[in-house]
């Protein structure tokens, strides 16, 4: 770890109406004595947001071991700093109430940062800190312009002192800040999103794991609780239970039972009040605001005439049973993630397969990818898969698609994720067929075999990756440690 504080990193806003740029012109620029600096090694996160140094416009820089972040409006606003400059009074900068959760603005271009040595120069103007001048050029760290953006220097001093933000690091992890604690409530809300795009056999609330250890083609089934290593566990109920959702002290699940096959079901934590809500025939059900969103199910039958259910539309109701809505008809639908007011939608339409976004109503659908096989939304990012092979991420409005890995063992599948790092599963089952549980940093370098096992889909409590493993069609949930992954 180097000697000064580690600073948070930094992405540049879209447009330079949102960044503060140094008007200097460029023959004055030239003038003024460069200094070596470098791209730090390290991950950084900020307010529970990894960052992506390696297509950021604008990567964060280390100079004396010190790490400066450009002074753009994301980032500025995730930190809670109001920025102001004029000709005659310079830089200044203030900390103010409250931040936003830190988005980020890529570009597919990567940075060719390895072995580099970016030059920048000193700010050539006086710099303010919560109304305390700074003389820049008295300064051990001085105030730095690269690539025209003003980068500013997060030394304990500042970080500390002046802006009274909570700093940590570790040499797996790196460097992480924290401004403001609203965005940690962001973070949680992801994890439990991640879980359900899975498919929700397993849930997390409150240090406790919901989940269904089996999914047996014959046999008994349960719904238990434990803690995330596994211990304390207790049995619910004997539901073969998928879709879970924790909702205040209530399961809301689906289970299979004979007379009312994919019905959705609620009870209390503690496995008491169990309740019908609908004998709706339902699949991926996922509950918000109130409203149960689920894949409407019909059934239907193979060429050997025996019955099977696959999707017709999506649909969602009140968490009482009520008040039932239409989104989409008449479609075969394999996966959906809500976010918000916002709902990704993935169709099966043959060899297409297409991600479509749209409200939560269903209105205003527009169609993002083509051939897209599975995805899941990171910090605002679709990542996603194409062909089976390519795992790639994208702006949410689609602009800006950036490829990360393509992989030799198809299909890739199960996308979860955990502090910058992107887990999956890469290759197929069968007698003689094999898969691995993988993952790769957010930017796509650094891939890791973790695991070979026949997953079915990736679960995150805590410290643990949890992963049905597939055994001639039956699925028993194993689990490991995520910080001592097993080669």
């Amino acid at each position: 770890m180097p000697r000064i504080l580690k600073a948070w990193t930094a992405t540049a806003a879209a447009a330079l109406s949102v960044m503060l740029i140094w008007p200097l012109p460029v023959s004055r620029a030239a003038a003024l004595p460069e200094v070596q600096a470098a791209f730090p090694a390290f991950p950084v996160t900020v307010n529970g947001t990894v960052t992506d140094q390696t297509h950021s416009p604008y990567p964060l820089l280390l100079y004396r071991d010190t790490t400066y972040f450009p002074m753009t409006w994301n980032y500025t606003s995730s930190l809670g700093l109001t920025v102001s400059w004029s000709k005659e009074s310079g830089l200044s900068l203030d900390k103010k109430d409250g931040c936003i959760p830190l988005a980020q603005d890529l570009t597919a271009e990567a940075n060719a940062n390895s072995g580099s040595s970016p030059a920048a120069v000193p700010a050539p103007f006086p710099v303010k800190v919560n109304g305390k001048t700074i003389v820049n050029a008295d300064e051990p760290y001085p105030v730095l312009l690269y690539r025209n953006i003003v980068y500013f220097p997060m030394t304990w001093r500042f970080a500390h002192k002046e802006f009274n933000w909570k700093t940590s690091w570790d040499g797996v992890r790196g460097f992480a800040i924290q401004s403001c604690t609203k965005p940690s409530e962001e973070g949680r809300i992801q994890a439990e999103a991640l879980n359900l795009a899975n498919g929700g056999q397993l849930a997390v609330k409150d240090g406790w794991v919901y989940m269904n250890p089996y999914l047996w083609s014959e046999g008994a089934h349960q719904l238990v609780r434990s803690k995330p290593d596994g211990s304390s566990r207790t049995k619910l109920s004997d539901d073969k239970a998928t879709s879970i959702n924790v909702v205040d002290d209530w399961l809301y699940y689906i289970a299979s039972e004979p007379s009312k096959p994919n019905a959705i079901y609620k009870m209390k934590t503690d496995g008491t009040e169990r309740t019908l809500v609908s004998q709706t025939n339902a699949s991926r059900l996922w509950v918000q605001d109130g409203w149960m969103y689920y894949l409407h199910l019909v059934e239907r039958r193979g060429n050997d005439n025996a019955p099977f259910y696959s999707s017709n539309g999506m649909e969602r109701m009140r968490t009482d049973g009520s008040e039932k809505q239409i989104l989409l008809s008449g479609m075969d639908i394999n996966n959906f993630f809500l976010q918000g007011e916002r709902l990704y939608v993935l169709t099966d339409e043959g060899e297409k397969k297409t991600l479509y976004a749209m409200g939560n109503d269903g209105s205003g659908r527009t169609e993002l990818r083509e051939k897209v096989t599975d995805f899941t939304v990171i910090d605002g990012w679709i990542y996603y898969v194409k062909d089976g092979k390519q795992l790639r991420k994208m702006s949410a409005d689609g602009s800006v698609d950036i490829p990360l890995h393509e992989s030799a063992r198809i299909p890739v599948f199960g996308l979860n994720y955990r502090d910058g790092w992107v887990y999956y599963v890469s290759g197929s089952f069968g007698v003689s067929r094999s898969a691995s549980v993988e993952r790769i940093r957010l930017d796509g370098t650094g891939r890791q075999a973790l695991a070979e096992a026949r997953a079915t889909a990736l679960y995150i409590a805590e410290d643990q990756l949890y992963f049905p493993n597939w055994s001639m069609g039956d699925r028993t949930m194993e689990h490991m440690n995520i910080d001592k992954p097993q080669p």
